[in-house]
């Protein structure tokens, strides 16, 4: 309801005000004047018991606007004023009754059949309410969870974070329900007290370092392939844990770390960290998203997919027909190469290079360069095998070149090198010992 409604509700009570409290004034001015019209009984005239029920509804009256008055400056709505006039109403008829009974002079009957069987059905009807206030009390003084904790009631598939705790209701927001995950819904759900006595709760905030916030140990998985760089990784999803976490990391003094174990396409890296209670899902979207990108960015490292074993190389080595090729194309001014800047070498080679020259304008590069791409993620390349076609292809003008991709996921290149450079300067093959270079 809008907050007008509220204002409407306020003038209705003074207009209702105004006419009773003008009936009761009226009715006990004459009642004081003689002018009782019919005696209901020795003492009670008919125009006193107009005055008691008039006045009893202009204190109804009189309490509504007092209440619409308070929840308008409270920013309330009119659903709350609404609430309490009912309740209201029930007080307001039953002074009326008592008015009925003292004036027809009936009410040491009542008050005796009351006393005989009252007590009874108000010591039934108050057991709920009674037990309610003995939780309250209990949990007041021992305190199993505090207001903003997250509480479950697993007998009844309910979660939620306590909002309020009066004598009567714990008030929850309830977590789930509408949505498929740990996030309040806005939802309020409204637990009696006595329900507490009997049902099993369970406070599933921990470490609570402050009067706000509570803390739980929290997990992001990631499937990484196998060649990835295994230090790479680690360094993406901590450097990505402690930016998200910093003030956690602040409050509760905890680092996030890395447990690992082997998966059937790859490396299952989890990443733990430290979370709020109450925030958990955005939290981990937000590391799941920045190391995500972070991966997808690094030429060094993967994600494992099934049955697929690696989007990228999917991706890199499919042809338009499907076939895969081992060789890639890249940019010669992406390849690092001391020789290629020393004119000994090439004086030393001269001759083989230009012959080389001559073979690959002739017929093209048969045999590809062999290259490393850096760990360092700055896209580019170590060269490994190949100094002598290289330095040809240079000379012919080429901006790109043929060639076999070590390393594409993270491998040593330091290891790589040292298996590898065995031959390679002096043009003949580590494996066999001759061949062009």
């Amino acid at each position: 309801m809008k907050k007008g409604d509220i204002k409407k509700t306020g003038a209705r009570a003074v207009m209702g005000l105004v006419l009773f409290a003008a009936l009761g004034t009226a009715a006990l001015l004459l009642d004081m004047r003689g002018f009782g019209i019919v005696m209901l009984n020795e003492s009670n005239s008919l125009m006193r018991f107009l005055m008691l029920t008039s006045f009893s509804v202009g204190m109804y009256f009189f309490i509504t606007l007092l209440t619409a008055a308070r929840i308008g400056l409270r920013k309330g709505t009119n659903t709350d004023v609404v609430m309490l006039k009912g309740f209201y109403k029930v007080l307001c008829g039953i002074s009326i009754i008592i008015g009925v009974f003292s004036v027809f002079g009936i009410m040491d009957t009542v008050g005796g059949a009351f006393s005989q069987y009252g007590s009874m059905m108000l010591g039934w009807s108050l057991q709920a309410p009674v037990s309610g206030v003995a939780a309250w009390i209990m949990i007041t003084i021992t305190r199993p969870y505090k207001i903003g904790d997250r509480v479950s009631f697993p007998q009844y598939g309910l979660m939620g974070d306590v909002i309020k705790f009066n004598p009567m209701y714990l008030t929850l927001n309830q977590v789930g329900g509408t949505v498929g995950s740990e996030e309040p819904s806005g939802r309020m759900l409204n637990v009696p007290n006595a329900l507490l006595f009997s049902a099993m709760v369970i406070n599933c905030s921990y470490q609570q370092t402050s009067d706000e916030s509570a803390y739980i140990l929290d997990e992001a998985l990631f499937r990484i392939t196998l060649d990835s760089d295994w230090d790479t990784v680690e360094d993406i999803l901590l450097t990505t844990a402690r930016e998200v976490t910093a003030g956690i990391i602040k409050e509760t003094g905890q680092e996030p770390y890395v447990r690992a174990d082997t998966w059937d396409y790859g490396t299952l890296f989890r990443l733990r960290y430290m979370t709020a209670s109450t925030d958990r899902p955005r939290i981990m979207y937000e590391i799941v998203k920045i190391s995500t990108k972070k991966i997808q960015a690094n030429r060094n490292v993967d994600l494992a997919i099934p049955f697929v074993y690696s989007f990228k190389r999917g991706v890199e080595t499919a042809d338009a027909k499907g076939k895969t090729t081992a060789f890639d194309k890249i940019e010669i001014a992406d390849i690092d190469c001391a020789l290629m800047q020393d004119p000994e070498f090439f004086e030393e080679n001269k001759d083989e290079i230009m012959g080389l020259v001559e073979n690959i304008s002739r017929d093209g590069l048969l045999q590809p360069v062999i290259v490393s791409r850096n760990v360092d993620g700055s896209g580019r390349y170590t060269l490994l095998y190949g100094e002598k076609r290289l330095k040809a292809c240079i000379i012919l003008g080429w901006t790109q070149i043929p060639a076999e991709v070590k390393n594409k996921f993270g491998m040593d290149i330091k290891a790589m090198n040292k298996t590898m450079k065995s031959g390679d300067v002096t043009g003949t093959s580590p494996a066999t010992g001759a061949g062009p270079v």
